[in-house]
């Protein structure tokens, strides 16, 4: 067995502990937000700086998306969205970006995945059958490559549900939809 087992992470201690939970959906912290602020990048045709409630006692977040080509940016502000939490923070166009908003892109063009009416600004979205906790470090996730073997599975279906390999994004007060069905999501 190599050092630090199978998928096994060891202390400096020599203890190792086995993780055997599978990369899935779960993994990913996927929260509700409102775009409260989102202005055009001084440097980027592509790109909005969007300012998001996710319900965190830290204030918003900040967030980049390569928006500016496909939604005006009044139809930006205001938006309730879907937004995964736990990437790390990432440069894009010299800017930090905090998150990513979640939208379908398909033959209709492309939109948000938005949660359902009622859904408060930081509530998780769950998934029936993927029990467990969002992974909280975003070195973790990135080295498992969780957002990268979950995002072929994500897409919306005929009647436009955001899913995971056909599992509807849900928070407590109903599912999260998309205008553009049958698309891939990222």
């Amino acid at each position: 067995i190599p050092a630090g087992g199978v998928n096994g992470v060891c202390s400096h201690s020599g203890r190792c502990e086995v993780d055997a939970r599978a990369v899935d959906v779960s993994w990913l912290d996927i929260r509700v937000g409102v775009i409260t602020a989102a202005e055009a990048h001084p440097e980027s045709d592509k790109l909005y700086i969007e300012t998001i409630d996710l319900g965190e006692p830290a204030g918003p977040r900040q967030i980049l998306s390569g928006l500016a080509q496909h939604l005006p940016i009044d139809a930006v502000r205001g938006a309730r969205v879907v937004v995964l939490c736990n990437l790390g923070s990432k440069k894009l166009g010299g800017v930090e970006s905090q998150g990513m908003v979640l939208c379908a892109k398909g033959e209709g063009g492309l939109c948000f995945v938005t949660p359902p009416d009622g859904s408060a600004p930081g509530a998780r979205v769950s998934f029936e059958g993927f029990a467990g906790e969002p992974e909280p470090n975003p070195k973790k996730l990135a080295k498992k490559k969780a957002w990268e073997t979950c995002m072929p599975d994500l897409a919306t279906d005929a009647e436009g549900v955001a899913c995971y390999k056909g599992v509807a994004f849900a928070t407590a007060e109903g599912k999260c939809t998309a205008a553009v069905r049958g698309a891939p999501i990222s």
